[in-house]
């Protein structure tokens, strides 16, 4: 049984020379009874995936997330 999932999850921000891609089409789903970690180099986009689940922020774009 999922509990969480996210479908083609897409962050961005600034525009033009300054546009930052924090996220690009990512996709996963959390099955119920499960343990997840999220690890990645400084600046990859963790805090910013943990955001948009969370609902602090929102995506530039997405499929779905649930």
């Amino acid at each position: 049984m999922e509990i969480l999932k996210v479908e083609n999850l897409n962050k961005v921000y600034g525009e033009g020379g300054t546009k930052v891609i924090a996220l690009n089409d990512v996709s996963f789903s959390v099955n119920k009874g499960e343990f997840v970690a999220i690890v990645g180099a400084s600046g990859s986009g963790k805090s910013t995936l943990l955001h948009l689940i969370g609902g602090v922020d929102r995506p530039s774009s997405r499929k779905s997330l649930y």
